[in-house]
């Protein structure tokens, strides 16, 4: 498929979503728990030593499904407004952290998500009018197989499009939307639900910092992990 096919696919368009209620929303309900773990051992060892020890791991059924390890510090381009995520509150491209993924799923846009280890990587929807609407916010974790995903810094538009496009038969960047938080008040992380229920998150308060020696802030958003684009 050409790079510009992916570039439309990246849109999340709402009028190819449809809802996999079988996987999705069938499924007991989740449960989040965090624990001291090492990341895994196969994601590249310049990844892997940003990442914290702490995994936030969801589970249903009491087995778990998606594993979370993020950064130490999530790298900011700009300070954030209120601690909130915003398009330019991080450098496209940069890594976020790792996933997990224990057992099939879907993804954002009800494509197929494979078992496996992934590196999670922003992403940013396009402004135009292709993809007005398709998403509440333009913010995307993108999914690359870690075997393929060996640096740290930032890929660049063109290879985070095509990495991530490698995992499903759609040929369609694999990713789970983040979205804004009304509050950065409560406990975090925790369960929850955004958009009249149509999104299963957690929502996350993520250590964050300006260059190597930058003050410590926290970043504030959620990630959805079931759920699609069709709203």
């Amino acid at each position: 498929m050409r790079l510009s096919t992916c570039l439309l696919a990246f849109g999340v368009l709402s009028n190819v979503f449809s809802p996999s209620t079988d996987l999705l929303f069938a499924d007991e309900p989740a449960t989040l728990s965090v624990a001291t773990s090492k990341p895994p051992e196969e994601v590249a060892e310049p990844i892997r030593a940003s990442l914290d020890d702490k995994v936030l791991k969801l589970s249903s059924g009491g087995k778990p499904f998606f594993e979370f390890w993020f950064r130490k510090a999530l790298p900011l381009a700009t300070q954030p407004a209120d601690g909130m995520l915003v398009p330019e509150t991080l450098t496209e491209g940069a890594v976020l952290g790792v996933l997990r993924v224990d057992e099939n799923r879907r993804d954002f846009r009800d494509e197929e998500l494979p078992k496996g280890i992934y590196v999670i990587r922003l992403g940013l929807q396009p402004e135009d009018g292709n993809h007005q609407g398709s998403a509440p916010s333009r913010t995307f974790a993108l999914l690359i197989p870690a075997k393929q995903d060996t640096k740290l810094d930032p890929l660049p538009r063109k290879e985070l499009l095509k990495a991530a496009s490698a995992t499903n038969a759609a040929h369609h960047p694999s990713n789970l939307n983040l979205q804004p938080v009304d509050s950065t008040d409560g406990q975090f992380p925790r369960l929850g639900e955004l958009n009249d229920g149509k999104h299963q998150v957690v929502f996350l308060k993520l250590p964050a910092r300006m260059g190597e020696k930058g003050n410590v802030t926290t970043l504030t958003f959620a990630i959805v992990y079931a759920g699609t684009g069709n709203i």
